[in-house]
């Protein structure tokens, strides 16, 4: 073979030698990569998990007595929070709810035997704050940050019911090491309740703006009596005495306390405004037939419900600085409204869907009619009525609303199923 030959042979050798190599880091430098890069993009895809469903791995952060603002972390798989949501499906004895800078959360405790849970609005998971047992309480109100509250208990076959203060408290930790922290009615939780009972025949009873103090209406040998105390019932103040005993409180303002003569639907009732310092009273409303009110948290406008003469029901906004009284579209007992708390000028209700021909509000009182709710507002300022939630297309039983509860924000709307005392909340930012 001549030297020219050859020469050929090793150029072409060279080149198919090159072309194989540049062939392969093509595909190693591109193809590879590619199929790496769909790989980590499948892994890192925030996880989406359909119909409020909790992601697999989701654990529920360490409950605390008090409630503050969780440590954000960028490991948290995206969770899809429903807008209508179950948050206890057995009977609640009331709750309350606080919020931070960007969380809401809501403690209620069970009806039957006085387990408090907790919820927060991003999670769906329901923590475990104590199981001491504090059986048959069927109403509460909760101080500020939702370590303490009022209750009142009505033990079987007792004809009056007990009131208590009771605070939640940690567990003493060398019993938790001891017994452990297993799920289970019988397990022990980090919290139990430690507390004491309020005065007796307590008639009614509110919580001021700030809930830091607390009205009670006493009921002492026929005279129903006023006092003004600190949230847990110590530093007691006498503020007045009436002899007026059937009367239901609440405390919208802080120099405002509304008494309101209990609803019949062939009794004229009466508003009163009472002064928390002084104890001086000022008529407001009445006489009205089956009268039931709401006041705003300015003590400026009152949601004033009333019997017709057609056995029906039917609202009216009454505002205090002009006496100018406006017939409300919604037509529902204002015990089932309430005022917001941002947005002081707006009015929140659970109207019913469809009323029965009846006694109001006293056959409702008694459970022999109920409602199937939708949630609207009311706007005060303009009158305007807006339609916020179809609890009847949306839930999975008929809601009749009671105890409405609001957020600091206006974001969340809590309210209670009078029909199974459940409890629920509503998103009212992702309604909108």
């Amino acid at each position: 073979m001549n030297t020219s030959s050859s020469k050929k042979i090793w150029i072409i050798i060279t080149l198919l030698i090159v072309l194989i190599l540049g062939g392969f880091g093509y595909w190693y430098f591109f193809m590879q990569n590619s199929s790496a890069s769909q790989i980590i993009s499948a892994v890192t895809k925030p996880i989406f998990e359909p119909f409020g469903r909790t992601p697999t791995g989701n654990q529920p952060s360490q409950p605390n007595n008090e409630f503050t603002e969780p440590t954000p972390t960028s490991t948290t798989p995206l969770v899809v929070i429903p807008a209508l949501r179950l948050l206890s499906d057995a009977p609640v004895g009331g709750y309350g709810a606080s919020t931070t800078a960007s969380t809401t959360a809501v403690r209620w405790i069970d009806r039957g035997r006085g387990n408090v849970y907790e919820a927060r609005n991003n999670s769906l998971s329901i923590t475990a704050i104590s199981n001491t047992i504090l059986p048959q309480t069927y109403s509460s109100l909760w101080n500020k940050n939702l370590t303490a509250f009022i209750g009142s208990l009505l033990e079987s076959g007792a004809e009056k019911s007990t009131t208590v203060y009771t605070e939640i408290k940690p567990q003493v930790t060398s019993i938790l090491a001891a017994t452990g922290t297993a799920s289970g009615a019988g397990a022990r939780t980090p919290f139990e309740l430690k507390g004491k009972n309020l005065p007796s025949n307590i008639i009614t009873y509110a919580i001021s703006p700030k809930k830091d103090q607390i009205f009670m209406l006493i009921n002492e040998s026929g005279v129903a009596v006023g006092y003004v105390a600190t949230f847990a019932g110590t530093s007691i103040t006498r503020i007045f005495d009436t002899p007026a005993t059937q009367l239901t409180a609440e405390w919208p303002e802080e120099s405002t306390i509304a008494l309101t003569t209990n609803g019949a639907a062939d009794q004229g009732g009466f508003l009163y405004f009472v002064s928390p310092k002084t104890g001086v009273w000022k008529k407001i409303l009445g006489p009205v037939l089956g009268l039931s009110t709401k006041v705003s948290r300015d003590a400026k406008y009152v949601a004033a419900s009333f019997s017709g003469s057609d056995r029906g029901i039917f609202m009216s906004i009454y505002s205090i600085a002009t006496g100018k009284i406006t017939d409300s579209p919604l037509r529902t007992l204002a015990e089932k409204c309430l005022w917001g708390s941002f947005y002081k000028n707006i009015l929140y209700c659970g109207v019913p869907t469809q009323r029965d021909t009846a006694s109001y509000p006293d056959d409702w009182y008694k459970g022999k009619v109920s409602f199937t709710d939708s949630l609207w507002q009311m706007n005060i300022t303009t009158e305007e009525v807006t339609s916020i939630y179809s609890l009847l297309e949306q839930a999975d039983r008929p809601i009749d609303a009671i105890n409405l509860q609001i957020d600091d924000r206006d974001d969340y709307l809590f309210f209670m199923n009078k029909n199974d005392l459940s409890l629920w909340s509503l998103d009212l930012v992702s309604t909108n």
